[in-house]
């Protein structure tokens, strides 16, 4: 029998040493874990542009810009001595909508609210554009890449309409707000919830068809609202730097924090990077995750936008150059003088601006003041003086009897013209490439530079 006790206290003690051996979670584990399955992001919601936007992006860049290979196609029989060209390099930043009231998305997806009543839209969904049943200008729209569901209101503002992407049909009905009109909405990324703001400062979420009810009065000026990546927390930012984000899943209240640095008078969300910005042009980035201040190449990092309003229009800022072609009428004309005795070359140019080189070595100079200037005449493209030989453009290509010619001004771009040549030849020594002179002078060689164009971003 005592033996039998024994065993039974050995055993209670090895139960005890193996449940205080477990390891427990600390108050930071736990609040580690709140709200981890709103972070998440959903894995079938996929970074990058949408084809529409960007195919829409590529006509409008077609109808402003030159393809580069277009460069090089002769003009209209009879029409080279009658017309040429200057191309200047740009950074292509084409408009997308003009008239737009509001928008929402950006490059993974996006709609624009017009005053004309009607929404854009670029998704992977096959509607284009929609119209407010009211008639009215539409002055808010909620949309978020990849969500099957947009909202918008009319310029009353005292109703939501929900549109279905999937079938392109407005839901029938409408969603009513009490207090109108709406000042600030959103609508999660897979289309489950709507929140807004109305001109109370009551905050008010649900279901993206309603209804919508109360969650919240903002005590302060309301900045911006919207969900995160994930879906699962709605955010609200105000003036005051006060961060408060709300959990749809539970329909809670979370946290809030306060962000130092404010006032501030616009804020937007990069991801986890709530962006705010006070009047005086400052921003500071808050990552919500950390719950802290971190640099701007962390929020950039997070979601960079290239889609902004300008003068009421929304534009697209692509990332690379585009060729802006201009026609001029007429024959390229160069007027040219040497002065033997300032040892320069005066050059009445094809942008009818005089310019000044040295005839030493063939660089651009101040004005001279001379009182021998005599004219040259050019041969095949040489203009000689004294015992130099200068050349002010270069030869690019020739297309059967026609040579395509080519100088390049400062801050002016490339004129390109076309003049007949004395034989049939197709040649192309420098493929996609454009010459530069850094000197006039015959035996110095042009440099070369590239007609890169880039992918759009």
């Amino acid at each position: 029998m005592t033996a039998r006790i024994l065993q039974a206290q050995i055993y209670t003690l090895l139960v005890l040493v193996m449940l205080f051996s477990i390891p427990t979670l600390s108050h930071a584990d736990i609040t580690e874990r709140v709200g981890q399955s709103y972070i998440d992001f959903p894995p079938q919601l996929k970074k990058g542009t949408t084809k529409s936007l960007k195919a829409y992006v590529k006509q409008q860049l077609a109808k402003k810009y030159v393809s580069t290979g277009k460069l090089y196609l002769p003009p209209f029989e009879g029409l080279e001595d009658k017309l040429y060209i200057s191309v200047i390099r740009e950074k292509a930043v084409p408009i997308i909508a003009g008239g737009v009231s509001a928008y929402s998305g950006d490059e993974e997806g996006l709609a624009a609210a017009l005053y004309d009543g009607s929404i854009r839209l670029w998704s992977n969904y096959p509607c284009k554009k929609m119209r407010l049943p009211s008639g009215k200008g539409a002055m808010l729209v909620a949309y978020a890449p990849g969500s099957p569901m947009l909202a918008a209101t009319d310029s009353v503002g005292d109703k939501i309409n929900i549109f279905d992407l999937k079938t392109c049909t407005r839901i029938p009905g409408d969603i009513p707000v009490e207090h109108g009109p709406v000042k600030m909405m959103d609508i999660s990324r897979t289309g489950d919830w709507l929140g807004i703001i109305d001109s109370f400062n009551a905050l008010l979420y649900g279901p993206s068809n309603g209804p919508l009810k109360e969650m919240s009065v903002l005590e302060g000026t309301p900045l911006f609202l919207g969900y995160t990546p994930g879906q699962g927390i709605l955010i609200t930012a105000e003036a005051s730097g006060k961060v408060t984000m709300w959990g749809m899943n539970n329909q809670s209240f979370i946290n809030t924090d306060d962000v130092p640095g404010g006032p501030f008078d616009s804020a937007r969300l990069a991801g986890y990077v709530v962006c705010l910005q006070r009047e005086d042009g400052k921003d500071v980035y808050w990552d919500l995750r950390k719950r802290a201040l971190v640099k701007k190449s962390d929020a950039m990092k997070e979601s960079p936008s290239w889609i902004y309003e300008k003068d009421g229009s929304l534009v697209y800022s692509t990332g690379v150059d585009r060729w802006r072609v201009a026609e001029h009428f007429g024959r390229p004309m160069f007027i040219v003088s040497y002065s033997a005795t300032n040892k320069m070359l005066r050059v009445r140019d094809l942008d009818s601006k005089t310019r000044y080189y040295s005839t030493l070595d063939g660089k651009e100079f101040s004005k001279v003041e001379g009182s021998d200037w005599e004219l040259l005449n050019p041969k095949n493209g040489i203009y000689k003086a004294g015992k130099g030989s200068f050349r002010l453009y270069d030869e690019v290509c020739q297309r059967g009897a026609l040579k395509l010619y080519c100088r390049y001004l400062e801050g002016k771009g490339f004129y390109l013209w076309w003049t007949q040549a004395g034989s049939v030849v197709n040649s192309l020594p420098h493929p996609m490439e454009l010459p530069v002179r850094d000197s006039i002078l015959a035996n110095e060689p042009a440099i070369w530079t590239p007609l890169i164009q880039g992918e759009i971003r």
